[in-house]
C-alpha cells in the first residue's frame, strides 16, 4: 500500500501516523524530518541513487509517507519506538545510502542549503 492521501488511510495507519507526528513534535524532530526529506528529494530529482532506507528509521510511517524510506513499517511490523521515543538518549538518525559516484553532489547541496 502506497500512502496517497490521509483520508484514504485505515484506522491502523491513521492512528500510527498521528502518534508518530505527535512524538516528533513533542521531541522536537519535525524540522529534522523536513531536512532529511529535502536532501533525499534533491538526490532523487537529480537521478542520484538513494537506498530504500535502513536501520531504525525504517520503522517510521511518517518517513515512508514522505518518501524518505521505501519500506511500509506497518505492513512489515516494524516499531517506530526503536527510532524515536522519549527514553532514547541519543539523537535519532536516518541511515541514508547514496550512490558513491554522486554522494559529493548531495553533500554540496546540503552544505550550500
Amino acid at each position: 500500500m502506497r500512502l496517497e492521501s490521509y483520508d484514504e488511510l485505515t484506522d491502523e495507519y491513521r492512528d500510527r501516523m498521528e502518534y508518530e507526528i505527535e512524538m516528533m513534535h513533542q521531541m522536537g524532530f519535525a524540522t529534522y524530518f523536513l531536512v532529511v526529506w529535502d536532501y533525499i528529494k534533491f538526490a532523487r530529482d537529480n537521478n542520484i541513487s538513494v537506498g530504500p532506507g535502513r536501520g531504525s528509521a525504517a520503522g517510521s510511517l511518517v518517513a515512508y509517507a514522505m518518501g524518505i524510506t521505501n519500506i511500509d513499517p506497518v505492513h512489515h511490523g516494524l516499531l517506530f519506538e526503536r527510532f524515536l521515543n522519549p527514553e532514547r538518549k541519543s539523537m535519532p538518525d536516518v541511515d541514508t545510502d547514496f550512490c558513491i559516484d554522486r554522494r559529493g553532489d548531495v553533500i554540496d547541496y546540503v552544505t550550500e542549503k
